[in-house]
């Protein structure tokens, strides 16, 4: 077991355990939940879409060339799986903006990384936000030809509040990344960890977008929501609520 802390961020407000989010159903896009009296949607694809809004977290551009500079022999490939899976969200949500928070690179970005990104962007008909998150100060200063529009740390909007790392912000549920969220089904001989988002009071954390990342299993504890994004559908794991962000384990 191990536990992990939120880094440069407030403690979380404590608070009973009650139900953060009240199911409206399954759409054809993914699960649509009523949090703050919003209407937002969990897509299975590891994204949220709430009023035009397209929020992702944790995309590590470029994470697989630093991987490969250090003699691990992966494939290449990552990096258009991420592009290609963005642009068709934004497709099929029809989002005017894509929010990142936090982590959009991995690292110092090469440019072959540049170059491509620098393609893609040409033909994503959204704008592109970022806020920043720890490994974005690698690379202080992003590409011109990537228009993206850096924001604060923690962006504030209707009921929500959006940050990389966990916060607490009075009066807000705050989204966030930083942890790759997952959590594990259990069978009689089989043991399965898949990338989830998850609710706690205040805070919703969004899984990594990219793939190509590793990430904690949140386990239950009262008071907690888990979603499994599971073979294209969003899957409540939790009945009532009952996963702590704030342990975890391998």
């Amino acid at each position: 077991m191990i536990q992990f802390a939120m880094r440069r961020a407030p403690p979380l407000v404590e608070l009973p355990p009650v139900r953060i989010a009240v199911p409206l159903g399954h759409s054809p896009l993914g699960l649509a939940l009523s949090i703050a009296g919003e209407q937002v949607l969990l897509l299975p694809d590891r994204a949220l879409f709430w009023n035009g809004i397209l929020a992702i977290a944790d995309v590590h551009l470029g994470k697989g060339d630093h991987f490969r500079a250090a003699g691990l022999p992966l494939p290449p490939g990552e990096l258009d799986d991420d592009l290609a899976r963005l642009t068709a969200l934004v497709a099929v949500t029809g989002a005017h903006t894509v929010r990142v928070l936090g982590d959009l690179v991995h690292g110092v970005v090469k440019a072959a990384t540049e170059a491509r990104v620098a393609e893609w962007r040409t033909s994503l008909p959204a704008a592109l936000e970022l806020v920043p998150g720890n490994h974005d100060r690698h690379q202080p200063v992003l590409p011109a030809s990537w228009d993206v529009e850096v924001l604060a740390a923690l962006v504030r909007e209707g009921p929500f509040a959006f940050s990389h790392a966990p916060a607490a912000v009075p009066g807000a549920l705050v989204w966030a990344g930083h942890v790759h969220p997952t959590a594990t089904l259990s069978g009689r001989a089989d043991r399965l960890r898949l990338p989830a988002f998850v609710l706690a009071p205040g805070l919703g954390l969004l899984p990594a977008f990219s793939r190509f990342t590793g990430g904690p299993t949140i386990r239950a504890a009262p008071g907690f929501q888990r979603y499994l994004c599971v073979e294209g559908e969003v899957v409540a794991l939790d009945d009532a609520g009952s996963a702590d962000p704030r342990r975890a384990e391998r």
